[in-house]
């Protein structure tokens, strides 16, 4: 199958439009029909309803989005595995939650650019859901995450410790004043989830909820507020009181894990590099 017609399909699901899809790919609409129709009668089935310039996707469509983008994206690891030049000897895709990337992922990920320039690498920045999904479909090489992955067949090595503390833009503030005023909650997983309703059982609901702890820095130096942040990113701010700890409120100990196949062609050099970290 035309890897063009996959593409097409997923552009017009996205836009719901032949005319903006046809646009987006600089191609005419005629030709997204073609392509469109093609992929049905591969199929065998109706992928997508069009009626009055509105686009609706059919059950079977719906069922295609997701198998789609996984052929794209291992049809793309493929090719780049074969076109790899001969000083590229081996290649890497990485994928870790956004967090992750801001506390010491992209410190690493400097680290193999400057001294594996024999390695050719793939970044990926992901939520921890599809961390998982693309590791239990062979689709990264190494999955950063807070917690274990239910996965069989694959390694997991604790790779970081993070010491959260909640911190204000106000200094002297006590944690019960913190969690009421302009408190930003940083969703950093399950296991924080449950030490914070343990030690915060009557608190407020916070009006603002962020995946990343740069939003959530962002935010507070630029508006002022309070939120759970790794200790060893909000150091400098410390030093210049932008920010203050919240002394009387628990600090929160989480831990990061590396997880990738047992069984890979890449399982040494993976472990090599994790000691990059």
């Amino acid at each position: 199958m035309d890897d063009l017609l996959l593409k097409t399909f997923l552009e017009v699901t996205r836009t719901r439009h032949f005319a903006k899809a046809a646009e987006n790919l600089h191609v005419a609409p005629s030709t997204v029909s073609t392509r469109i129709r093609q992929l049905e009668q591969s199929v065998g089935l109706n992928l997508l309803i069009r009626n009055h310039q509105q686009v609706m996707v059919t059950p079977a469509g719906e069922r295609l989005i997701k198998h789609a983008r996984l052929i794209l994206r291992a049809w793309d690891r493929a090719f780049e595995d074969v076109a790899l030049s001969e000083q590229l000897k081996k290649r890497i895709v990485v994928a870790g939650s956004s967090s992750l990337w801001d506390l010491f992922l992209q410190e690493w990920l400097n680290c193999l650019y400057k001294d594996k320039k024999e390695l050719a690498i793939r970044a990926e920045e992901s939520t921890p859901q599809r961390v998982i999904e693309k590791l239990d479909r062979g689709l990264i090489d190494i999955g950063f995450l807070y917690e274990q992955p239910k996965i069989q067949d694959v390694n997991i090595s604790e790779v970081q410790d993070i010491t959260l503390v909640l911190i204000s833009n106000t200094a002297n503030s006590n944690s019960q004043d913190a969690m009421s005023e302009n408190y930003i909650r940083v969703e950093w997983g399950t296991t924080f989830n449950v030490q914070h309703e343990k030690y915060f059982i009557d608190r407020p609901l916070a009006t603002v909820r962020v995946n990343s702890a740069r939003i959530a820095l962002g935010l507070i130096l630029s508006a002022g507020g309070a939120a759970y942040l790794p200790l060893t990113m909000i150091e400098n701010d410390l030093k210049t009181d932008k920010l203050s700890i919240v002394e009387d409120a628990p600090r929160i100990t989480m831990k990061a894990f590396a997880a990738y196949s047992l069984h890979g062609e890449n399982t040494n050099l993976i472990k090599e590099l994790l000691t990059y970290i």
